[in-house]
Order: C-alpha cells, then structure tokens, then sequence
C-alpha cells in the first residue's frame, strides 16, 4: 500500500498495489467488490461513506458530500470538505493526483489519463476546490505512480493534441514519448499550486509488478487499483 501525505495526520490518502487484488468498478463486480472491501477494512474504513467516480477518461469533476451517491457516473475525479467522506478513483497507468488544502480542510481526487489531461480535468478539479472556499496557493498536491515517459508511447495520429506541450515529448528510436507527469506540473504550476507542493511518486507502473498495468498486461478485463483520500 502506498501512502501519501504522511506528515498531515488529519488525512488519508493511500493506493493499493496489485496483491489487493482489482479495485475496478463495474467489472468482475463481485471478486472487485470483496477486493474492495477487504481492502478498505485493511486501512479502517469499514462504517465510513465511500463515493468513487465511474472512470470514463474524461475532464468532469465533481464535489461530494455526505449525502452524494456511492458512484458518481461521468466523473474521473472528486472533491469534498465532509469529513470521514472517502473519494476514490482506479489507475491502472492513468496517474492518481491527490490533493489537500488544509487550511479550509478540503480533499480531492483525479483520474489522469491523457484524454483527461488535456482536456483540462486539473483545471476543473482547482475549479471546484476553488468553489469550496480553497486556494491554489495553499494546496499541497501529490502525483502518484502512473506511466513514465520511459513507458507512455503515443502514435503520429495523436501526435498533434500534445502540440502545446512540445517539452514534453520525445523521440527515441523512431518511437515518440511523452511525461505526462510534466505536463501535469506545468498545469499546476500556471493554476497558482507552488512548486514545493508538489511532490511525485516516480515509480513507473509498466516497470514495476506490484502494481497493474493495462500497457504491460494486456488483460482481457481492466484490473486497477484504487486511489483513496479522505478527511479523518
């Protein structure tokens, strides 16, 4: 299990690894429900409200409270302010983005797939915590394991979607890459979010067995983990 935020006490923000079993939503839904379970009595949730987000690739977030729904259809991230309300989203090389503004004690959560990226899910997702009383400047935001640009190769035909971040792209034997982690920095960074509050887990997933990788696996039916965060 990987943790985050380790010096803010007030917080939970965790993801689980490959032998917690697959954390997806709406597939193999009994086996993933009992991993699910099994996995959030494993860091004491058991009792507490869970509200995960469908996962569609897409740049909606939305803010939850205590009275919101279990599964939020259409979203890849979420934000809250309740305490003992826990967001989650899955990753399986998408990158799980955690953030936590302390002063107003508000949580978030972000699926970050490159659709998303780009399409602006980091934008939306300050948008809403902005909307709760938070500021940019305060936030301390977290980047978890995804695909490195080592892993993350794109084709010519979408080439052209990265165009306004040509840093981070690059060519290596006539093969192209792009950091996403990068480009999500840069993003943060012109959203106010300050450069020490920033800190990234540099594991890359396709390298690393202890966590699912759609790239390197190639299952049949998605197997993720589950990225968590919440007010204690």
């Amino acid at each position: 299990m990987l943790e985050f935020f380790k010096d803010q006490p007030e917080i939970l923000a965790v993801m689980s690894e490959r032998r917690d079993g697959s954390m997806k939503l709406l597939q193999n839904s009994d086996l993933n429900l009992e991993n699910r379970k099994n996995f959030f009595q494993k860091i004491n949730l058991i009792g507490s409200k869970i509200v995960s987000a469908e996962i569609v690739h897409g740049k909606a977030v939305e803010i939850v409270n205590g009275k919101s729904p279990e599964l939020i259809f259409g979203a890849d991230g979420l934000v809250t302010k309740d305490k003992k309300v826990f967001l989650t989203v899955t990753v399986a090389d998408c990158i799980p983005v955690y953030f936590w503004e302390p002063a107003q004690k508000i949580v978030a959560v972000v699926h970050c797939g490159w659709r998303g990226i780009l399409s602006g899910v980091i934008e939306n997702a300050l948008v809403k915590i902005v909307a709760l009383g938070g500021q940019p400047e305060k936030l301390k935001v977290a980047l978890g394991p995804g695909l490195n640009a080592c892993h993350f190769e794109i084709k010519e035909d979408v080439l052209g979607e990265f165009s306004k971040h040509p840093e981070a792209i690059s060519n290596r034997g006539g093969k192209i890459f792009v950091d996403l982690k990068s480009i999500l920095r840069k993003q943060l960074l012109a959203l106010g979010v300050e450069i020490q509050s920033i800190t990234s887990d540099n594991t890359c997933i396709f390298e690393n067995e202890n966590y699912f990788s759609f790239r390197r696996d190639k299952p049949a039916t998605v197997e993720a983990m589950v990225a968590i965060i919440g007010l204690k």
